[in-house]
């Protein structure tokens, strides 16, 4: 049984290497990478904000920390199908957003 699940990611991973990527494809691979790594930058203001001023005024510690637990996911399904783009982007995002929960919990 054993041999039938690896036979079944070898011709998995042969099919693949034969399908040609078009240039639309490529592009929005590469764009995706490109956006999912510029999108956690999106936080800095908010980061900023919390630790220049040492205050969390306004900022909501439930929403942010809700954010930060239905992201981890997101990077549990990139490694289990080997996607480059969502593992980099979603522990960009967590790290940001767990920077906002800190800030929280340190001057809110």
């Amino acid at each position: 049984m054993h041999y039938l699940g690896l036979r079944h990611k070898y011709e998995r991973k042969q099919s693949r290497k034969k399908q040609r990527k078009s240039a639309y494809i490529t592009f929005l691979d590469k764009l995706t990478f490109i956006v999912g790594v510029i999108g956690p930058f999106t936080v800095l203001p908010q980061i900023y904000s919390i630790f220049s001023t040492k205050s969390a005024t306004g900022v909501s510690l439930t929403t942010w920390s809700l954010i930060f637990i239905v992201t981890f996911p997101w990077i549990l399904y990139g490694v289990a199908h080997k996607e480059k783009n969502i593992i980099v982007s979603f522990i960009l995002w967590e790290v940001a957003n767990l920077s906002v929960v800190v800030g929280v919990l340190l001057y809110g």
